[in-house]
């Protein structure tokens, strides 16, 4: 078996398609291939789909030269091409067999989602998609596929979430950020010591030029696709009595016990 798991996308088409390509999952037509339909690789998102992390970001997609929130037009433009990019991946995951594509929830998606939880920001730009500036909301078909998004999925011993280890690291509400949920990873705790999990691998916090490493060893931190042309993604071997990680687009090869 073989693990890929890519950590936040945040509107990013390009990067997204050429670690699927690159990892062998997807052929040049944004199709999968049919060695992935057919062995029993798996492939895991870890959420974050949506919201571009910066002004210019924003002003790519939305073809502008100067991304302003508050404009209408330039928000409706943020919006269409964020549906443009979720429905080619709801394209991908339909044509694969149930189980082998796992998205889970992260808090940008939850937002997205759930009107009634106040817009999100990051740095000077907010994140004001499909609420009442556009006077807009997500199309039907793609909110329902984003509520069926876990929160945590399990495989091998292999904890997998957006955030952390532990329940309430993964739920979003106004105490999520008013306790900065993320702060668990400065901690010298090993929040999977009671859990059946032997290793942990989530998003959310963003790292660069390798993973970062927390729960004393036993959490991988795969935020690592935030960064200009910079990407990378996890592939995980389970192997009788270990892990083979390999992190692809950045130097990194390792065996852990399991």
């Amino acid at each position: 078996m073989r693990i890929v798991v890519i950590g936040d996308i945040h509107t990013q088409s390009e990067k997204l398609w050429r670690m699927l390509r690159e990892s062998g999952l997807a052929d040049a037509d944004g199709r999968p291939e049919q060695s992935f339909r057919e062995d029993d690789s798996k492939l895991v998102l870890l959420g974050d789909l949506v919201h571009a992390k910066s002004r210019e970001r924003y002003a790519e997609i939305a073809k502008v030269l100067r991304y302003d929130e508050y404009n209408p037009e330039h928000l409706i433009a943020a919006e269409q091409a964020q549906e443009a990019f979720l429905t080619e991946i709801k394209a991908f995951y339909d044509q694969l067999p149930a189980g082998k594509m796992i998205i889970l929830m992260g808090n940008h998606d939850y937002n997205a989602v759930y009107q009634e939880q106040g817009p999100l920001r990051t740095d000077d730009v907010s994140h004001l998609e499909w609420r009442d500036v556009s006077q807009r909301e997500l199309e039907p078909e793609l909110r329902n596929w984003i509520l069926d998004w876990p929160f945590e999925y399990e495989l091998e011993g292999i904890h997998f979430a957006h955030v952390g280890p532990l329940k309430e690291h993964n739920t979003y509400d106004n105490d999520f950020y008013l306790l900065n949920r993320r702060r668990w990873i400065y901690e010298d705790r090993d929040y999977l010591m009671d859990s059946p999990y032997r290793l942990g691998v989530y998003g959310h916090t963003p790292v660069r030029g390798g993973v970062n490493i927390a729960s004393q060893g036993r959490a991988i931190l795969l935020d690592t696709n935030g960064y200009g042309e910079e990407y990378s993604y996890l592939e995980i071997v389970p192997l009788k009595n270990k892990y083979k990680l390999k992190m692809r687009g950045l130097f990194f090869d390792e065996e852990i016990q399991r």
